[in-house]
Order: C-alpha cells, then sequence, then structure tokens
C-alpha cells in the first residue's frame, strides 16, 4: 500500500482565521470536520501536517516537539502573510499543548481551545502511544503479524529520541499557563482517561485570562473532534471564536 504524506488543509472564507491543529500520532484528519464546519461559518481555516504524521512508525520517531512547533509557526505565518491579523487557535490532545504554547509566546493570537490536552506524563506513558500507533498503523498497510511484533518489540526497546523533550514540552506549557492573556475554551471528555480530566480542570483554574471556561461531553473519549459529541462540541467551538473581539 502506498503511503501518501499528509498535507496542510486550507479553507479561505471570511476574515477570521483559525489555525487548528492535530494530535500526536494522528494526521490531519482528526480535525477535518471541525475545519470544515468554520469554513461553512466563514471562517479561514488552516491546519498544518506534524512533521513524521501519517507516514509511520519510522518516519514519526525521527521527529520531536521541535519540528511541530516550527510547523505550528509555518501555519502561523502563513496566515499572517495572508493578512490575517488575528488568529484563533485550537488543537486536540499535542494539538491543544502547542496552541496552548501558541498564546503563551505570541503576542497576537485571539483566543484559544484546548481539547483533551494531557499533563503529568511520563516517557513510557508517550511511547505506549507509539507502540499502539505501530501496531495500527501497520495493521492498517497489511503488514504480517511477525513483522508487526517485530516492530512493536523494537520501539519498546528503542523508544523515539523525543520522547524526554515532549514530556518537557507538556510541563512547561502547564508552568505558563499564568501568561496567557486571551479567552480560553478547555474542553474534555468524560470518557476519556479520568488525568485529562484533571489536566482539564488545571488548566483552566492556571489560565491568567478572565475570559475562560471549561466544559465536559458526556459520550466523547480522547479525540474529541471524532466523538459522538461532534455535533455539540463543533457549536460550541464556534461559538466562542464568534464572541472573541476580531477587530
Amino acid at each position: 500500500m502506498k503511503i501518501v504524506q499528509p498535507e496542510p488543509l486550507k479553507y479561505e472564507s471570511g476574515p477570521r482565521a483559525v489555525m487548528l491543529l492535530h494530535s500526536f500520532t494522528g494526521t490531519v484528519r482528526d480535525v477535518k470536520p471541525l475545519a470544515q464546519h468554520l469554513y461553512q461559518h466563514e471562517y479561514t481555516v488552516h491546519v498544518p501536517s506534524f512533521e513524521g504524521h501519517g507516514m509511520g512508525p519510522s518516519e514519526l520517531v525521527r521527529t520531536g516537539p521541535s519540528d511541530w512547533w516550527q510547523n505550528v509557526m509555518d501555519g502561523y505565518h502563513f496566515l499572517k502573510d495572508k493578512g490575517y491579523e488575528n488568529i484563533a487557535v485550537g488543537g486536540v490532545s499535542l494539538g491543544g499543548v502547542l496552541a496552548l504554547r501558541a498564546a503563551e509566546q505570541l503576542g497576537d493570537i485571539n483566543g484559544v481551545v484546548s481539547m483533551s490536552v494531557p499533563q503529568g506524563k511520563d516517557v513510557e506513558d508517550i511511547n505506549r502511544r507509539v507502540l499502539n500507533y505501530t501496531k495500527n498503523f501497520l495493521e492498517f498497510t497489511g503488514e504480517v503479524d511477525e513483522k508487526i511484533k517485530e516492530a512493536v518489540e523494537y520501539y519498546r526497546d528503542n523508544p523515539m529520541d523525543s520522547l524526554e523533550d515532549f514530556r518537557k514540552l507538556i510541563d512547561e506549557v502547564h508552568e505558563n499557563l499564568g501568561y496567557i492573556d486571551v479567552p480560553v475554551a478547555v474542553k474534555y471528555g468524560e470518557k476519556d482517561a479520568e488525568l485529562y480530566m484533571e489536566s482539564a480542570k488545571s488548566i483552566y483554574e492556571s489560565i491568567g485570562h478572565n475570559e475562560k471556561e471549561i466544559q465536559s461531553y458526556g459520550n466523547t473519549g480522547h479525540l474529541m473532534t471524532r466523538g459522538k459529541d461532534q455535533e455539540m462540541l463543533f457549536e460550541d467551538i464556534q461559538k466562542f471564536f464568534d464572541a472573541l473581539d476580531w477587530q
């Protein structure tokens, strides 16, 4: 099976620009339905594709947070070069971490939607995600069971070099939440692991800006943008973005 490198998604509509960021081991398809929803409501939407994602474990393990942050910055400058002065950002899981980082470090982010953001992860936790991705990806591409087992064992014994950097990124973003001075909407799924609910509440309490909200979705797990509460989630996100000051 031929695997094609995922391309960034670009939907140009109205004067309000949103950048959406996908999950770790995911692709732009994670947030494509949300991007299309916002586009239909006159938002311009850009979805960067994170380096190494969507091409299998051998490509993923060569990358790390510095590459993914550069992808975010490239998307930010793409919208800036198009003339968009105010840019809102939303993300799920890793994408939510990087969306919060954008609000912490960039001076003209208009607002942030944070979904399923982790906290307190260790490298073993993160590597389990890599191992699951390895198994699922190789099954999808039709690899035989023996090769799948060998690959999973290999990445268990030889984890990607950037796992510690990823752990530090998560911790640093949480440590700097008090510097965020824009509206933030925090979302989590009630069917996700408990640590994500705890993380959502910690994010909400730590945000420095007084315009903030937190909301859970009862029928939703970790990948919120593909969950059963998708329609409600998308409408809530749109309302949050609608209420931002776009002047």
